[in-house]
């Protein structure tokens, strides 16, 4: 995945975030084609995170067809293993877990792939209680 392509994609998996994504940037009517100067980093903590992740971590009913879809997109940003990609899923969407108990331990079902290890360590340096041997096993 090319950085033209994570706010296309991210609308596919994800239509929710259509709606916060064009607060930011006004209507989207026609996706990037070309180099462009897109902020993965807001894109994922403004139009993901925030107004769509965080909120469905903590609602009493889980809607797990929508977590599912997040992680999705959130573990194919990080397969992209690149410093940028990986960084950027790492300080906005695997941190912003941290900021309340409930978004950790309901995202925790949802954390496949290529993002237990970073969770994991990311537990374990920041000592966090419950889980200060990174997650638990699937």
């Amino acid at each position: 995945m090319i950085a033209d392509h994570y706010l296309g994609h991210l609308l596919d998996r994800v239509p929710e975030t259509r709606p916060f994504l064009e607060e930011e940037d006004g209507p989207i009517e026609a996706l990037p084609a070309s180099d462009t100067d897109l902020n993965l980093y807001a894109i994922l903590l403004d139009g993901l995170v925030r107004p769509v992740l965080q909120p469905a971590l903590a609602a009493p009913e889980r809607d797990e067809d929508l977590l599912r879809r997040c992680f999705g997109f959130v573990e194919e940003v990080y397969e992209v293993d690149t410093e940028f990609t990986r960084g950027a899923v790492y300080f906005q969407v695997l941190e912003s877990l941290l900021d309340a108990r409930e978004y950790l331990v309901n995202a925790v079902p949802f954390l496949r792939g290529n993002l237990r290890e970073p969770v994991s360590k990311m537990l374990r340096n920041y000592e966090v209680e419950g889980y200060e041997d990174g997650l638990p096993p699937l």
